[in-house]
């Protein structure tokens, strides 16, 4: 994989342990905020939402700290255990950043246990693509894997004989920590992946605005690649003869990929990051494109992430 640079951001993730979190000395020293939100003590086990997290979400937002949550996981052979932590996840998420919101970075699931019992690399593996696909299929968000270069390694790799590397198309955020005589200077390939989106490489560093040690990232080298796409702005359209002329402002986002435009709610095309315009055909409306008509588009990513919410004209 590869090390970080001058442009590479900074962050920490936090927790209930966390002491004297000042959240106006973090808005200057930080770029992104992970909060745990939530965790599973054991295979199975009870859900349990950390002491802090309703108190921090808001804060975080209220100092304009990009920031997400991450729930730690406990994988095991029952793979209903993955389908409620995964829809308790999602219920504490928008507890904490509003309805249908999610955080400002991708969410994540952290998996770091079973180390010892382990269980078997295709149920531990098969359990976090459970969580996933349920995860995403629920949000339209991807979700983030953060994990271990030791915990890779202690289960095979994440390669599941005769299926491969399923978890590799995840946004990874590795740990491994630089002061570890054995480690190597930054993360090697693993599990699949040959990058990560983010890197802690300390879970002791001293940083002003808490006053504990705490887990220090690297991160990408612009936060577009940890947020969904900005919403689309100047989105106008107007009628002339059988067709609706649509034009908006260009998204800035560093890893836009296109544009998905919609009609009524209903999917019309999907366009190239290049496109500022498009004509509507009045042959290509739904049937139910009668009278006022509601144009909608939305921005995604190279991760497949979309804008948040959905820009709007009415003609």
């Amino acid at each position: 994989m590869q090390n970080k640079n001058d442009k590479s951001l900074f962050g920490i993730d936090i927790n209930e342990f966390t002491q004297g979190v000042d959240f106006e000395v973090l808005s200057k020293t930080l770029d992104f905020l992970y909060l745990r939100s939530s965790g599973s003590g054991s295979a199975g086990g009870r859900f349990r939402v950390d002491k802090k997290f309703l108190e921090y979400a808001p804060k975080a937002r209220q100092y304009k700290i990009p920031v997400g949550a991450y729930h730690y996981g406990v994988p095991s052979y029952d793979l209903t255990a993955a389908d409620a932590q995964c829809d308790d996840f999602i219920n504490l998420l928008q507890q904490g950043f509003g309805e249908k919101n999610y955080g400002d970075l991708f969410p994540v699931l952290d998996i770091e246990a079973p180390i010892e019992e382990k269980i078997s690399t295709k149920a531990l593996v098969t359990w976090v693509d459970r969580f996933r696909k349920r995860f995403e299929k629920k949000t339209r968000r991807r979700l983030m894997l953060y994990t271990g270069l030791f915990f890779i390694d202690l289960y095979d790799d994440f390669n599941v004989p005769g299926i491969g590397q399923p978890l590799k198309n995840m946004p990874l955020w590795i740990a491994m920590y630089t002061n570890v005589p054995i480690n190597p200077p930054y993360p090697p390939d693993a599990g699949g992946w040959k990058r990560w989106r983010i890197w802690q490489f300390s879970e002791s560093a001293i940083v002003e605005g808490v006053s504990n040690p705490v887990d220090a990232n690297w991160g990408p080298d612009s936060i577009d690649l940890l947020t969904q796409p900005r919403s689309i702005t100047g989105l106008k359209a107007v009628r002339e003869g059988k067709k609706i002329l649509v034009n908006w402002n260009p998204n800035t986002d560093t890893d836009l990929l296109g544009y998905n435009l919609f009609v009524n709610g209903y999917w019309i095309t999907t366009l190239n990051k290049n496109d500022t315009k498009f004509e509507i055909n009045e042959s290509d409306l739904p049937v139910t494109a009668k009278g006022l008509i509601t144009i909608s588009i939305e921005a995604f990513d190279n991760d497949g992430e979309v804008s948040q919410i959905r820009s709007k004209v009415v003609v």
